[in-house]
């Protein structure tokens, strides 16, 4: 899995689990929190967007799988 930065006062980085469909964000507090559901082509969006942290809090806000671990 590859970290992606982002750059946020908050979030760290993601890293997106292909086989699992999961997105992990990691939190500059240690705090790791894990998405589900997340399909291959809304990751590509990730890596391609000029503005990562808005489109990481508007797919965890749509998404309802979002939890800690």
């Amino acid at each position: 899995m590859k970290l992606i930065p982002i750059p946020s006062k908050q979030i760290a980085y993601v890293r997106y689990d292909d086989q699992a469909s999961q997105m992990h964000i990691q939190y500059h507090t240690g705090q790791t929190y894990t998405c589900s559901g997340v399909q291959p082509d809304q990751y590509q969006l990730l890596l391609q967007s000029p503005n990562r942290y808005d489109l990481v809090m508007k797919m965890t806000a749509v998404d309802g799988s979002l939890r800690e671990g």
